[in-house]
């Protein structure tokens, strides 16, 4: 079967195998998905088709107030038996919070049900993967893309790692309660999908660079979501449930298309790196967590506006190959050592297990970017909105678009320009400066757009 982007919705994509022109056949684990009014009776439903008898479900202090122990009540009710745990209300995912709901399982259940959103479901994936329990995620805020994705984000050591797990067997999404949802929380899923489209051309240069695995198809399905979601954003200051359904499958949508990858390439590019700067600096400092759509929507602009400073300046490879030999790997070392603080020896072996940022390797890559020069800017010319749309949209629904909006200084939006990219081995724009000596050029547009704008 083949994937008709333009005329599937969401439930098309469920229960197939798609044979596609990439070479490789997708397909997911996801067999429910449900955007709805009265979701609990669809939640019922499922559990009772599956004969899922006894069920755990994760939640925290909010989660259990607006939906959770609504939920509980009814299912107990019509025989599904339960037991819950209850994270505090600014739960992290770190070693903690997996101790905790680990310890406070009584017995063999039949299916995990997380009822949350971001660091719920990261945490009710890895749990479930970790004791071989299939598990669903009951929705209460259309605020990041995991709800789908294989990968669970948690924070161990000190440092942001996703771990592959598994994804969710059914995602229920209550459109009662996502319209309810804190307003921010709404805006946070509009700005991780505006983020797709930087990581979209990221995949795509990386392909041309390093020939890395690239299928056209789940382009084009993440970018008809971003599509549907700038479409309906008039309504997001409204709680218009038509404007939450759009952003809710798209979150959903982008999921499934890491899925189907095996990877988290069609949905996180350098914008997400340099969010996970962001929320491990906040971590450091034991500033209160900004939501993560929040965070990547935010850095959008200042990406693109490296993009397309990139494209239009012309490059002299020869003085690039000049930088980069110079590269002091002493100086790096250090500075990792003092921004990265706890998290500095995961950041060090990751360095030495990849080589990132070996000289050899980046003098290699340097030839590839040179031959491949024209269709690396017409691609930057062609794919990528102007900076200034995004931060359009991201004005129009009164959403931060601008790094002292959510405490981020001067000092610390430098600073991860030049690190973001220790955090992951992907390929995109961070790493593309780095290997032309131009990373630390391309601080001054990225904090001066924000300056202007």
């Amino acid at each position: 079967m083949k994937m008709n982007v333009a005329s599937f919705e969401i439930n098309d994509y469920l229960n197939h195998e798609f044979a596609c022109d990439c070479g490789k056949v997708h397909t997911t684990r996801l067999e429910h998905v449900r955007v709805c009014e009265h979701a609990k009776e669809d939640i019922l439903k499922y559990l009772q088709k599956h004969a899922y008898k006894t069920v755990y479900l994760i939640e925290d202090e909010n989660t259990r107030r607006v939906y959770g122990e609504e939920l509980e009540i009814y299912l107990n009710a019509n025989g599904i038996d339960s037991d819950h745990v209850i994270l505090g209300a600014d739960v992290v995912p770190d070693e903690a919070s997996v101790f905790r709901i680990l310890v406070n399982m009584k017995r063999k259940y039949d299916y995990i049900l997380g009822i949350g959103s971001g660091t719920l479901n990261d945490l009710s994936k890895f749990i479930s993967y970790k004791v071989s329990l299939d598990y669903g995620i009951a929705a209460t805020a259309p605020s990041m893309d995991g709800f789908a994705s294989v990968g669970a984000a948690l924070i161990i050591d000190d440092l942001k790692t996703t771990y592959d797990c598994h994804v969710p067997t059914a995602i229920f999404a209550d459109l009662e309660v996502l319209a309810n949802a804190p307003l921010d929380m709404i805006k946070a899923g509009l700005g991780d999908i505006v983020g797709k489209y930087n990581c979209l051309v990221d995949w795509k240069i990386a392909h041309i660079i390093n020939d890395e695995y690239y299928c056209q198809t789940i382009v084009d399905m993440v970018y008809k979501s971003i599509q549907e979601v700038v479409a309906h954003a008039d309504g997001v200051l409204t709680r218009d449930k038509a404007a939450v359904k759009a952003i809710t499958e798209a979150l959903i949508e982008t999921g499934m298309a890491m899925g189907f990858v095996g990877n988290s390439r069609p949905a996180s590019g350098s914008e997400h790196h340099i969010s996970h700067y962001w929320e491990m600096k906040f971590l450091f400092a034991h500033h209160k967590p900004v939501f993560h759509g929040t965070k990547v929507g935010l850095a959008t602009p200042g990406v693109l506006a490296m993009w397309k400073k990139l494209a239009q300046d012309g490059i002299d490879f020869a003085a690039c190959r000049e930088r980069i030999k110079n590269f002091d790997s002493a100086a790096w070392e250090a500075l990792v050592k003092d921004r990265f603080e706890g998290a500095a020896a995961g950041v060090l072996a990751l360095e030495k297990k990849t080589g990132k940022n070996n000289i050899e390797k980046a003098l290699k890559r340097i030839d590839l970017i040179e031959e491949t020069w024209p269709d690396i800017k017409a691609v930057i010319e062609q794919e990528l909105p102007q900076p200034e749309e995004v931060s359009a949209i991201l004005k129009s629904v009164e959403a931060p678009y601008c790094p002292e909006q959510i405490d981020i200084d001067e000092a610390m939006a430098k600073d991860s320009v030049i690190l973001a990219k220790e955090v992951r081995v992907r390929y995109g724009l961070l790493q593309l400066l780095w290997d032309l000596g131009l990373l630390e050029d391309y601080i001054t547009v990225f904090v001066d757009y924000y300056r202007k704008n």
